[in-house]
């Protein structure tokens, strides 16, 4: 009997867990062995987070009374390079692999964006599952590995490990560039962010007033923006507040143009069942669906973009977010003369942001930062744009949202195969020129990269697994005798490094784009087809059943057919995942909404003018106007996910009004069947801005109805302590922003005579 071949895994992160559970489950027994070295105590990788002490409140409780700042989100130790409250910025269905459903790790309660301390219990279950403990060596970082022949492609190689060093994988350690002046600073790199406590030293060590900049325009500049802006809108809207309570600007220098999404987008896959029926659903499951795809399209879109691909991509941003959101969602998209950029815009994920900026709570610009200097005793950023250098004075601190590189990952491997692989250091966009989709290189047969790309996803990730493991199961890796290629494969691979060369030297290095390999589409597509695998049908429909149309996401990648070679849970796990995918596609119209009830509260965040017609019977009407704004704060409780502080201004022509009341978003994935938008009074002269009595809940309809004009018409009751008035709401949606809304109240029956009736809209100066 052959000896299993002998592979071993550096990083306990996704990708080396996944590859380790291919190589020794897909496989019959004995086909390989696995060791997999981690630096890091405990497997996870980049999700090797703390556990919180408290994660979630058992049950809800009328009112949660405790000191405002002691929520569960502070109550945590470790420090890896993310907050263990950080929320994944794509759902469930794509942070998973095929063959282990999210309910089999955390039992029922598996929110859409699962937070990271849950993506680490995931992780930990899967290898639980699929991976023996004797093949982990933990708290052992490689140090080097050599060929036990002086060839390249010698049979062997040797591992040398040792305790402690840097992290393998692309997101390695925190990337600052080289700015002049920016040691003189307060100065951080955004991993260090990571909740309102590290927030709240970086501004003590800081002027008390000033500006904090931000510098780094992919996804973790709008995430920290957005951070930053909502510790600030919660200095000044806290309980207990009622006044300013600083003297902050928050500014985003990058070098644009960006679109910033929000994470629940209208999309329908059931048309024909449905009708004019419209639901949210998690922005990967609509940006992911298949049928985007262009009829005929093969491959993956690689390289750069040329300026009629890029209209389109911003003509598809502004189809997909509607004409309201996109004043607000795109940003820099053209130059000082009108023109649209050439570069394609890079996508960042927030659901405050927009909003943010439309407020000046963040302002952004649009240039690369140089330096920081002092003049005359003011701390100075200059920026280069478009129009010339721009000076920010004023500095109070910055946070470099400058990423990840991945260059000391890849120390331990020696030199003669770097510079086979081409290996750059500082070039963090493509480090290594591969093929075989980033996954290979046919010179190296015997080494393999998995998830090792600027923007990893977990689908990919896991087919680029099977695919090396599939090609090492047809190799004598033992006597260095690879799987042979046709003269056909050498040229496709030998043609795609070039691909990968010419990408590399696209100049200015702006036009490369934000991710090498940005379509996932393609790319689930083609390692599906290199390893002849169908993709499930989603099910939701009688045409919703074909196999060329929905999200594609890893579950529908599955393998299943495995024979009788051992037992193996995968079908019944896909099948679980399948059905949560249908439940999110399609809401079940007896079910309270919760990608629907999300969106609609994202969607109030700002200002509001409101024009109101309060109705008597045999009386004159009254009508009064004014002013609503919603300003986010922190939860004052963690069984909320988020919170606004409401304050309305109202004219009735005789004097002014102001009423302050608080809305509340339930985390209803924590608590189902309950409500997931609560209205509380406030009495602001005992506890300022401090919910102190329930109003009204909020029942959403699981789906909109798309209107004659084109709009997405949803619809809410209230459910109220008292019976004396019944409270009905329309929220309209210009596709994922609320263009008006109305709210209706009739009192009870002894009292059907008097109505009033509150149209809310944007103000024009917005």
């Amino acid at each position: 009997m052959a000896k299993p071949k002998r592979v071993a895994i550096i990083g306990a992160g996704p990708s080396g867990l996944v590859t380790a559970k291919t190589l020794l489950r897909n496989f019959p027994p004995g086909t390989f062995s696995a060791v997999i070295f981690e630096k890091k105590p405990r497997i996870g990788g980049l999700w090797a987070v703390d556990y919180p002490s408290t994660p979630y409140l058992l049950r809800p409780t009328p009112h949660f009374s405790h000191d405002y700042e002691l929520h569960c989100r502070k109550q945590y130790q470790g420090r890896a390079l993310v907050n263990p409250w950080m929320r994944t910025n794509l759902s469930r269905f794509s942070v998973a692999f095929s063959d282990l459903a999210w309910e089999t790790a955390l039992g029922d309660a598996v929110p859409l964006f699962p937070y990271a301390w849950e993506v680490r219990k995931y992780l930990e279950k899967y290898a639980e599952t699929y991976i023996p403990k004797e093949c982990f060596k933990l708290g052992k970082r490689v140090l080097s590995v050599t060929r036990r022949g002086t060839e390249i492609r010698a049979k062997d190689w040797a591992v040398w490990e040792m305790w402690r060093g840097p992290s393998s994988g692309h997101f390695g350690s925190p990337s600052i560039p080289l700015i002049p002046g920016l040691e003189d600073i307060s100065s951080v790199h955004s991993s260090e962010l990571q909740s309102p406590d590290d927030i709240g030293r970086l501004l003590e060590k800081s002027p008390k007033s000033g500006k904090l900049v931000v510098v780094g325009g992919s996804m973790s500049g709008v995430e920290t923006a957005t951070s930053l802006a909502l510790h600030l809108s919660s200095l000044s809207f806290r309980p207990g507040s009622s006044a300013q309570q600083h003297n902050y600007e928050v500014w985003h220098v990058g070098p644009g143009p960006y679109w910033v999404l929000p994470t629940y987008l209208p999309h329908n896959y059931a048309k024909d069942t449905e009708g004019d029926a419209m639901p949210f659903v998690p922005l990967d499951l609509s940006l992911y669906d298949i049928a985007r795809r262009p009829l005929g399209m093969t491959g993956i879109a690689f390289g750069p973009t040329s300026q009629d691909q890029n209209r389109k991509r911003n003509q598809f941003f502004r189809d997909m977010l509607g004409e309201e959101y996109s004043k607000v969602g795109s940003f820099h998209l053209g130059d000082n003369q009108g023109r649209e950029i050439q570069r394609s815009p890079w996508v960042g994920i927030a659901d405050h942001y927009a909003e943010f900026v439309r407020s000046g709570a963040i302002k952004t610009l649009a240039g690369r930062a140089s330096s920081f200097t002092n003049e005359s005793g003011l701390e100075t950023l200059n920026i280069d744009t478009s129009a010339g250098m721009v000076r920010l004075t004023e500095i109070a601190a910055v946070v470099m949202a400058t990423g990840f590189k991945p260059s000391g990952s890849l120390s331990f491997l020696p030199d003669d195969v770097l510079s086979t692989l081409e290996y750059s250091k500082d070039d963090h966009f493509l480090p290594l020129v591969l093929d075989s989709m980033s996954s290979a290189h046919s010179e190296i047969p015997d080494l393999g990269f998995v998830g090792f790309y600027r923007g990893a996803f977990w689908g990919p990730a896991e087919l680029q697994a099977q695919s090396l493991a599939q090609t090492w199961a047809a190799a004598d890796l033992e006597n260095g005798v690879s799987a042979s290629l046709s003269e056909e494969e050498k040229r496709s691979r030998d043609g795609e490094r070039q691909q990968v060369r010419d990408f590399r030297d696209v100049r200015p290095t702006s036009l490369r784009g934000q991710f090498p390999l940005g379509d996932y589409v393609g790319l689930m597509e083609s390692f599906a087809r290199r390893l002849h695998r169908s993709r499930f049908p989603l099910g939701i429909s009688p045409d919703a059943n074909i196999r060329t149309t929905g999200p594609v996401v890893p579950a529908r990648y599955a393998l299943i057919d495995h024979g009788t070679l051992f037992e193996y849970p995968t079908l019944k796990e896909v099948e679980i995942t399948m059905k949560a995918l249908k439940s999110t596609l399609l809401p079940d119209p007896g079910q309270a909404s919760v990608t629907t009830t999300a969106a609609i509260f994202r969607a109030l965040h700002g200002n509001w003018g409101f024009e109101r017609i309060v109705s008597h019977a045999g009386g004159e009407d009254i009508k009064s106007c004014g002013k609503t704004t919603f300003y986010p704060r922190y939860p004052s409780s963690p069984m909320y996910e988020a919170e606004y502080l409401c304050k309305e201004d109202a004219n009735d022509g005789a004097a002014m009004k102001t009423a302050i009341s608080v809305y509340r978003h339930l985390n209803t994935f924590r608590f189902p069947g309950q409500a997931g938008i609560s209205v509380w009074f406030v009495d602001g002269k005992s506890c300022p801005n401090s919910a102190t009595e329930f109003a009204l809940k909020l029942q959403v309809e699981p789906m909109g109805k798309v209107t004659d004009s084109g709009e997405i018409l949803v619809r809410a009751v209230a459910i109220c302590e008292s019976a004396a008035k019944e409270h009905t709401y329309e929220f309209y949606f210009d596709r994922v922003a609320i263009s008006n809304w109305c709210h209706r109240v009739v009192w009870s029956a002894k009292s059907r005579d008097r109505r009033q009736t509150t149209w809310y809209s944007r103000p024009n100066d917005d």
